[in-house]
């Protein structure tokens, strides 16, 4: 039971990283961190590659 909760929680977690990932790599700034060149690994959530 509680291993389920624990998938649960991380799998809700990571959906939500990937939404501000996504926000975040579609954006001019960066609105959690000052990030002046963006990682090669963001590129796969940008909408226009």
């Amino acid at each position: 039971m509680k291993r389920q909760a624990v998938k649960s929680v991380a799998k809700g977690i990571k959906s939500a990283l990937d939404v501000v990932l996504r926000t975040e790599a579609n954006t001019a700034s960066c609105a959690i961190m000052y990030q002046p060149k963006a990682p090669q690994k963001l590129m796969k959530y940008r909408r226009n590659k």
